[in-house]
Order: structure tokens, then C-alpha cells, then sequence
């Protein structure tokens, strides 16, 4: 009996532990979203047919503070990370599409790769 009422101690516990690591886990993915949004420029949202930056930013932050308030075990606190999770999986890689091109300053020329070899032109 003592063996089955520690087991069902233990289990309970990591039960509540793994509860407890996904309700963190959903609000990092919230303040994640939240944070994404915010730097991306309001005319990427239009450029990629995706509403708008303030309608994201409302629908992230209701998102955070619901799952925060709430918890996950409520269905608005599941709306919430589905919220988020619709942004970080939909809309950002359609507004990366439009994030701006990065050029290198410095062209490497044969020979110049900074190991020390022999530079400049072979013969």
C-alpha cells in the first residue's frame, strides 16, 4: 500500500512539474510573438495581406495576458496560446518574405582569406 501511495506521489508531482514548464512555455511563445511584432515594420503586415501591425499587436497581448491571468487550463487561456501560435506560424515567415536584403561590405579576393598563405595573383 505505502509503495502505490508514493508512486501516486510521485507521478503527481511531475504531472504538476510538466504542467507547470508548459504554462511557462506558453507564456514565453506569447512575449515572444508580442516582441516580434513590435519590431517589424506596420508596412510589411500590409505588403503581406496579413491585417495589420496593431491588429496583431492587440492579438498577441490579449494572448500573453490571458494565458498569464488564466492559465491554460481554461479555454481562453488555450484561445490565447493558439493566438500566438497562429502568428509565429503564419504570419511571421510571410512577413520574413519582406525583411530588407543583407549585402556584404567587403568582396574576398583569391589569395586574400587572411591565412597568411601567399596573396595576390598566382601566375
Amino acid at each position: 500500500m505505502t509503495t502505490l501511495l508514493l508512486t501516486d506521489y510521485y507521478l503527481n508531482l511531475a504531472v504538476a512539474g510538466i504542467w507547470y514548464l508548459t504554462q511557462i512555455g506558453a507564456v514565453v511563445l506569447g512575449v515572444w510573438a508580442l516582441i516580434d511584432t513590435g519590431l517589424r515594420p506596420s508596412q510589411n503586415f500590409i505588403a503581406a495581406d496579413k491585417r495589420t501591425k496593431g491588429f496583431w499587436l492587440g492579438v498577441n497581448a490579449v494572448g500573453v495576458v490571458v494565458v498569464v491571468l488564466m492559465g491554460m487550463s481554461s479555454m481562453f487561456g488555450l484561445l490565447g496560446v493558439v493566438a500566438n501560435a497562429v502568428y509565429l506560424a503564419d504570419v511571421r515567415p510571410a512577413l520574413n518574405y519582406y525583411r530588407p536584403v543583407r549585402v556584404r561590405v567587403r568582396i574576398r579576393r583569391r589569395g586574400q582569406d587572411g591565412r597568411g598563405g601567399a596573396g595576390g595573383r598566382r601566375r
